[in-house]
């Protein structure tokens, strides 16, 4: 149990007192998605709750959208290329274009300057510099590499093993990549079909083995990122393509569902207890082909067949629904919020513990709509005072971003 010491003690008593006035924040908080058959990108802006339909024209059946720091990239798989964009503007700062025919599928950000490709029917992984469009190395891989994230110092890929002769699915692996040799690592045998990768909260590696949509179904294979091999498995049934897995070790996974509605799936990374399976999914609208981490907790389902997006709390109930382009595929959040960043300065530190004590027994402002509340109790009280101090002071965690319900 932490310790406040005393003159902190008294230094916070003496400034609630006569305490800060909070600063007017514009808050960025914002989803872009990526609309597959219009092949065009909608924001969605989370704070005024407006939508630009067609905030700019994309490539050829754009596929994926991946966060840059103050970028975005596009992966656009008919036109073969690789867009980077402003965040902020939209504006192109550069197109990378691939051999025709490669058909690029996924994109992970590395660092300020590379980024990795996969090439879904090149059987590789392309490695670009993504500051001066040059590609640094072409890694061989698996079959129809899909999904791919960096984790560990290491791009890890999922090699679905789809044949596009017979359209049957051979051994699903994943290639393991060093970034700065361009060397393979290693290969890990995993399910059949693995699309998509995610780092879990505690280190491991979770690749989402969709199954060939007949007799095999979804599974989750575990990896050691030290290890280099697989260390669980948890099944799921049904056919879950996207995974994501949030910063409280809830992951998501689209499961699509196409007739009366959407589906998605969940578990507890770090228990890797089942909680929503094919037996018991949540309900979105439908086609539900990719998800997306909710800051106050919870997902954002994006909804194929129904042309829209869906916010859901942690509970699953709906919050807001938006319609966009059609066919959205990919999203990304673009926000500048930092839950327990009270005085917007980049840190959690003492005056941030300041201003959640002025919120919780004076009556101070709250500069933006719950970001005092970061125990997610939907109040703002001495709970939230022992949290941001325990962030602070004793290494804590993470806070949420307000009311979770």
């Amino acid at each position: 149990m932490f310790r406040i010491p005393h003159r902190l003690l008294v230094l916070l008593a003496s400034l609630l007192i006569s305490p800060i006035p909070a600063r007017a924040v514009v808050d960025t908080d914002q989803l872009l998605v990526v609309n597959n058959l219009s092949e065009t990108l909608t924001r969605i802006d989370r704070a005024g709750n407006s939508v630009t339909l067609n905030a700019r024209a994309l490539g050829l059946v754009p596929n994926r959208i991946r966060p840059a720091r103050a970028k975005v990239l596009v992966v656009n798989s008919i036109s073969d290329d690789l867009w980077v964009l402003d965040a902020t503007t939209l504006d192109t700062l550069r197109t990378i274009k691939f051999p025709d025919g490669d058909n690029p599928w996924d994109v992970t950000f590395v660092n300020d300057t590379l980024c990795a490709v996969s090439m879904l029917l090149a059987n590789n992984v392309v490695l670009v510099n993504q500051t001066t469009g040059a590609i640094l190395a072409t890694v061989p891989v698996g079959t129809s590499p899909e999904g791919l994230i960096y984790a560990a110092g290491k791009i890890w890929v999922a090699n679905s093993g789809f044949s596009f002769v017979d359209y049957t699915y051979g051994a699903g692996t994943v290639t393991v990549i060093n970034p700065e040799t361009h060397a393979v690592v290693t290969t890990i045998p995993v399910g059949t079909n693995p699309q998509s990768l995610a780092l879990s909260p505690d280190g491991t590696i979770h690749v989402m083995c969709t199954g060939n949509y007949v007799d095999k179904t979804g599974i989750v294979y575990v990896l050691s990122a030290s290890g280099l091999n697989v260390t669980d498995s948890i099944p799921l049934g049904g056919a879950p393509g996207d995974l994501v897995i949030a910063s409280d070790g809830t992951a998501y996974l689209a499961a699509g569902g196409w007739a009366d509605s959407g589906l998605v799936f969940r578990y507890n990374a770090l228990s890797h207890t089942l909680l929503n399976g094919a037996a018991n999914p949540w309900h979105s609208a439908r086609g539900v082909t990719a998800v997306l981490p909710r800051l106050e907790g919870g997902v954002y389902t994006m909804c194929f067949d129904a042309d829209s997006v869906v916010e859901h709390r942690l509970n699953g109930t709906v919050v807001r629904a938006w319609q966009v382009g059609d066919g959205p595929q990919a999203a990304v959040s673009i926000s500048n919020r930092v839950p327990g960043d009270l005085n917007d300065d980049g840190a959690i530190d003492v005056f941030d513990v300041i201003a959640t004590i002025d919120i919780a027994f004076s009556g101070g402002i709250v500069p933006r709509p719950n970001s005092a509340d970061v125990n997610s109790d939907c109040g703002i009280d001495v709970f939230d005072v022992i949290k941001i101090i325990s962030m602070v002071f004793s290494g804590g965690g993470e806070g949420y971003w307000g009311c979770a319900q």
